[in-house]
């Protein structure tokens, strides 16, 4: 009977830890020059608590990849915001040796513990983390850890470049007319090269118009792929197309299509653009972004199309006067009942077809989604807080009643920002913590109230004299005792509340 107790167990403990692995990709900056990789991230959900793990973790470097190790972090107690699980800590970790056996070597024996702080998610099958380790002590380096694909562009910079053809090369992650499909694809001459004329790093992409047989040939680039089927410009059958149910790669051996699993607010780049000729009809270049469940779409549209989540465009990109400018163009949503999966995103010397002149030219550079998060007030059991500023963090203020986590109202700027709250009553006060997330994980916000309250009175009864400081983690949870490293919350025994690191 022992025997079968022991086995019923084992199998329920087995059940109450699953373990899932994601094979992503990572985007690792280190003191603000970024390379890519891809990895496995294993995170463990057991009674309620997450671990994290970072396995195999290297870093890129001029002499070639170095083997750093696991990186775990462990005991994550989760927030629930609709259907994404979000897993917010910091705190200082021992990273320990990798088990590849490619790896000759592994910095991890050598490392002390190192800071930490992650903010992520878990959102259907995707994960998405920002993991920020310091290495300064050690290394002298701050790393960060993009994890996930799906919620920006990857080579953001054009830093990275694969050969189109024999003689020409397209960025990493986009395409022009030398990928193009089409019965005039190989008429379309070329419109594409790598420029170190950059915003930042060391390339840019430069987009520039031509002329064939007298007809004005816009430059275009695109993430999906250009099809070449008219001699008429405007015809509809040179567009720019995606759909991810096509098994095509690139000369990267990519497809022609941007993965994109959320709806950002926006999307911004960095350009340069110039008029081969003034044309004051035609006087502007375009940006455009179309998200859909991944179904094909082209752009421009040849029917009315309801596989689209939201549309983004900016067809007023005046010249810049030699100048780096950034732009934007506000995303609008469609009452589509379809999930995002992919994004087209195209860029063209000029907004018309065929309007432009010879030796127009775009430079661009620096292009994201910008995911806002900005919070614009909060609300206690419907009363606004006093004096809010989105850049104070810690307040105080007195109410008569009980506090739970629903009775926080937060106002945020943006489409799908996470919010995390938790509410922990400490003597005779209710310290309520609040974290804003963007949706990508990129930008966070952390907000402490301690809300005087005499519906704490029965319970919380101290004098003065006997009342210590508490301290509680940037997740809103009170700390016990306090780690090396890590960020709390400090609220002193007269009520006032400051952030310290121990």
């Amino acid at each position: 009977m022992r025997k079968i107790f022991t086995l019923l167990f084992v199998a329920m403990t087995a059940i109450a830890a699953r373990a899932t692995d994601y094979n992503v990709a990572i985007t690792v900056t280190v003191n603000g020059v970024s390379s890519e990789q891809t990895g496995v991230i294993t995170v463990v959900e057991n009674d309620g608590l997450y671990d994290l793990t970072v396995k195999n973790f290297m870093l890129q470097t001029v002499s070639g990849p170095m083997g750093v190790g696991n990186v775990a972090v462990k005991g994550i107690e989760p927030y629930q915001d609709g259907n994404a699980t979000l897993l917010l800590t910091s705190g200082q970790i021992q990273i320990t040796d990798g088990d590849d056996p490619n790896v000759p070597l592994w910095l991890a024996s050598t490392l002390p513990p190192v800071n930490i702080l992650l903010r992520g998610k878990i959102e259907g099958d995707h994960l998405r983390c920002y993991l920020d380790i310091d290495m300064m002590e050690s290394l002298g380096q701050l790393i960060q850890v993009a994890i996930g694909e799906g919620w920006q562009m990857p080579n953001p910079g054009f830093e990275f470049w694969h050969a189109s053809d024999a003689t020409h090369e397209e960025p990493n992650g986009w395409h022009s007319f030398e990928s193009a499909t089409g019965d005039l694809a190989l008429f379309a001459g070329h419109h594409l090269t790598q420029s170190k004329k950059a915003h930042s790093g060391e390339y840019c992409a430069r987009i520039y118009s031509s002329s064939i047989f007298g007809i004005v040939a816009n430059g275009t680039m695109t993430t999906g792929r250009l099809n070449a089927g008219s001699a008429i410009a405007s015809d509809a059958a040179n567009n720019a197309y995606i759909d991810t149910y096509l098994t095509d790669v690139d000369g990267n051996g990519d497809l022609f299509y941007i993965p994109l699993y959320s709806c950002p607010d926006s999307v911004a780049v960095w350009v340069k653009f110039k008029q081969g000729s003034p044309n004051a009809e035609h006087p502007y270049a375009t940006i455009s972004a179309v998200i859909t469940d991944g179904s094909y779409y082209q752009d421009p549209e040849d029917k009315a199309y309801t596989n689209v989540v939201g549309k983004a465009k900016n067809n007023k990109i005046a010249t810049t006067g030699g100048e780096w400018v950034r732009v934007t163009a506000p995303f609008v949503y469609t009452e589509n009942d379809v999930d995002p999966k992919a994004v087209l995103v195209t860029i063209s010397t000029n907004a018309d077809a065929g309007a432009g002149s010879d030796g127009d030219e775009v430079l661009v550079d620096d292009i994201q989604f910008i995911y806002n998060a900005k919070v614009t007030g909060i609300k206690i059991k419907g009363q606004d807080v006093p004096g809010f500023s989105p850049e104070v963090t810690t307040y105080e203020m007195e109410l008569n009643e009980e506090i739970t986590a629903d009775d926080i109202e937060v106002i945020v700027e943006g489409n799908t920002a996470h919010v995390a709250k938790r509410v922990t009553l400490v003597d005779d006060s209710y310290v309520c913590s609040v974290v804003v997330l963007s949706a990508d994980m990129s930008v966070m916000s952390h907000y402490v109230f301690d809300v005087k309250s005499s519906a704490t009175a029965i319970r919380g009864i101290q004098t003065a004299t006997n009342r210590s400081a508490s301290y509680f983690t940037l997740d809103g949870r009170q700390a016990k005792t306090l780690k090396p490293g890590r960020i709390y919350i400090c609220r002193q025994a007269d009520g006032t509340v400051t952030k310290v690191r121990q």
